[in-house]
């Protein structure tokens, strides 16, 4: 049990170590004494109780490490006054209630370890200032709400580890300005939406853990560009349509993939073949023979229409010029060479009306017709002559 007399140690004290020395009991409020402590480590022992209010008196303080105890209560406020402090450790404790907002105000924060407790809260977006911010985990908790843009604007952070918890909502676009993140974890989440393409720009990224959510939609092909990438976890959710293949796709394990809607792809994946690119083949093949049937038409359409116009434009001037021909040589016949050239047709017909037998007669008269008709031949080659 650490002694109330503690806080009658030096006040040149700079660093108290009592790691793994199963100390049992609460923390003394006394402890806030030493305000020239610069490093506290308490872990991985039995305290108990809430974490002191008087922590805000070591005003100097840079490393606060609590991990590993069965601690209760809230994180409080107090915490906020060490305006030195670069390392929070406070996992692995009993700790609930919410992230104080506070924590944006201490821009010196460099780690925040406050996972495996019972915090409720949601994100303050205030965490967004901590532009010196390399290390976040707050996985194991019983976290909610979506998760704020403004951890877009942590650049400095290597390793966020938002798992199992119950943050909802899609993952925000602007995650894809964290160049430098090397590990990110958000597994075990309600998180639901679309993989952002702006994922794509975390060039850094190493571990990418998805899993176990909701998230719906296809996978981005810009992923491909994320060649540091070892590992991508995107097992149970409601993915849908191509895995891709190339960049780091080359070397993931199948056992990542299973357990969505309707992923397909490749069979080392152990998944099916995508049947949309079955459709486009069969589009591709439509699409040629539409193409050539386009072809045949611009050639063919063209060559008859031309053909049937020649053929309408010599038609047309050949009988212009008949026309002209026949104008310029037509004459005119007298009514005594028509007589002469049908031989009196017309008394020899009505001379045959008069006959009994008229059936006969008319036959006869036909063909009587006929044959002076041929009489009449004689004239007409010169009237053609004539034309």
């Amino acid at each position: 049990m650490l002694p109330a007399s503690i806080g009658n140690l030096s006040i040149s004290l700079r660093i108290f170590h009592t790691n793994k020395c199963k100390i049992k009991g609460r923390i003394p409020n006394e402890v806030g004494n030493l305000s020239s402590l610069l490093f506290l480590d308490l872990s991985g022992n039995n305290r108990v109780g809430s974490i002191p209010t008087s922590i805000g008196n070591m005003r100097n303080l840079q490393r606060f490490n609590l991990n590993d105890n069965k601690l209760t209560g809230f994180i409080g406020p107090n915490i906020c006054k060490m305006q030195r402090l670069g390392d929070i450790y406070l996992g692995q404790n009993q700790l609930s209630g919410s992230l104080p907002n506070c924590l944006g105000n201490i821009t010196s924060l460099r780690e925040i370890h406050l996972g495996s407790n019972k915090l409720s809260s949601n994100i303050p977006p205030s965490l967004g200032n901590l532009q010196d911010l390399v290390f976040l985990d707050l996985s194991t908790n019983n976290m909610v709400g979506s998760l704020p843009a403004e951890i877009g604007n942590l650049k400095a952070i290597t390793k966020m580890d938002l798992s199992m918890n119950q943050f909802s909502n899609g993952i925000p676009r602007k995650i894809g300005g964290l160049q430098n993140l090397v590990h990110l974890s958000l597994r075990h989440n309600n998180l639901q939406g679309s993989i952002p393409d702006s994922v794509s720009n975390m060039v850094g990224l190493e571990f990418l853990d998805l899993s176990h959510n909701n998230i719906s939609g296809n996978i981005p092909k810009s992923l491909e560009k994320l060649q540091n990438l070892k590992y991508f976890n995107i097992s149970v959710n409601k993915l849908y349509g191509d895995i891709p293949l190339g960049g780091p796709f080359k070397n993931l394990s199948s056992q990542f993939f299973i357990y969505n809607e309707a992923l397909c792809g490749s069979l080392r994946f152990s998944v099916l073949p995508c049947p949309t690119s079955l459709k486009h083949r069969s589009n591709r093949k439509k699409f040629l023979f539409l193409f050539l049937l386009l072809g045949i038409a611009l050639v063919v359409v063209p060559s008859t229409f031309i053909f049937f116009w020649i053929r309408y434009r010599r038609g047309k001037s050949a009988l212009q010029q008949a026309d002209s021909l026949f104008a310029i040589t037509r004459e005119r016949i007298s009514y005594y060479e028509l007589i002469q050239a049908t031989d009196e047709f017309n008394e020899t017909c009505n001379w045959m009306r008069h006959s009994r037998v008229l059936i006969r007669n008319v036959k006869f008269c036909a063909a009587f017709a006929i044959g002076i008709s041929l009489k009449s031949l004689l004239v007409v080659p010169t009237l053609i002559s004539r034309l």
